[in-house]
């Protein structure tokens, strides 16, 4: 078994810590994974187990053919999701799955969420898809996710809950955080009217104005 980077297996730890505080996952629920830098391979979380009690001792590391080559822990039941995402997906050097309430309610309406705030154009750069149903844990489960994926960083996984990823924990984190955010809003949207949405052209025009203009990229 190779050794385990612990600082980057700390950022694991406390990001879960971080999740179950905030009320994104209950019990054990939920997974969050880290890229290696320079492998082929990430960190996971350890499957079952209280996030207050995880340590980096917990934490598991997985090649992306799928063995595990670090840590004594079996690693996350969603091993595989995390694993077709960041396989594929060189651009995100993180994942977090949570069973948030409102994003897991929304999810089994098996639909889209809709860019009915301009922060989801921003942010998501369009409407949030669903995977298809498929148990959990399961392989199809994790191609559908990944499918869904392509082309966003959110995604809604039918009658379970959320999925984001980013190139850092930090982001990955702000988007499922975003993302309950946004599900909250539109069940309130809905239960004071019909929410009407962002046109398509309006979303494209902010990403391609805020791509440019939000940030610090190129400050000196």
């Amino acid at each position: 078994m190779k050794k385990i980077n612990t600082e980057l297996a700390q950022q694991v730890v406390d990001y879960g810590k971080k999740m179950f505080r905030a009320g994104l996952v209950t019990g054990t629920g939920g997974n969050i994974s880290v890229r290696v830098p320079g492998e082929n391979a990430y960190l996971i979380s350890p499957s079952g187990m209280p996030y207050e009690e995880v340590t980096v001792d917990d934490i598991v590391m997985i090649d992306f053919e799928g063995n595990q080559i670090g840590g004594k822990r079996r690693p996350s039941v969603e091993k595989n999701m995390h694993r077709l995402i960041l396989k594929n997906r060189p651009e995100f050097n993180a994942v977090i799955h949570t069973h948030s309430t409102y994003a897991s309610a929304y999810a089994s309406l098996r639909r889209p969420l809709p860019v009915f705030l301009d922060v989801m154009s921003c942010v998501f750069g369009g409407p949030v898809p669903v995977a298809e149903y498929a148990r959990i844990g399961s392989e199809e489960l994790a191609v559908n996710v990944e499918k869904a994926m392509r082309g966003t960083n959110v995604v809604l996984i039918a009658n379970h809950g959320s999925i984001g990823a980013a190139d850092s924990l930090e982001f990955a984190y702000g988007n499922v955080e975003l993302l309950e955010v946004c599900c909250k809003s539109y069940f309130a949207a809905c239960a004071a009217g019909v929410p009407i949405s962002v046109s398509d052209e309006d979303v494209r025009l902010t990403v391609e104005e805020q791509a440019k203009k939000y940030g610090q990229k190129g400050k000196d």
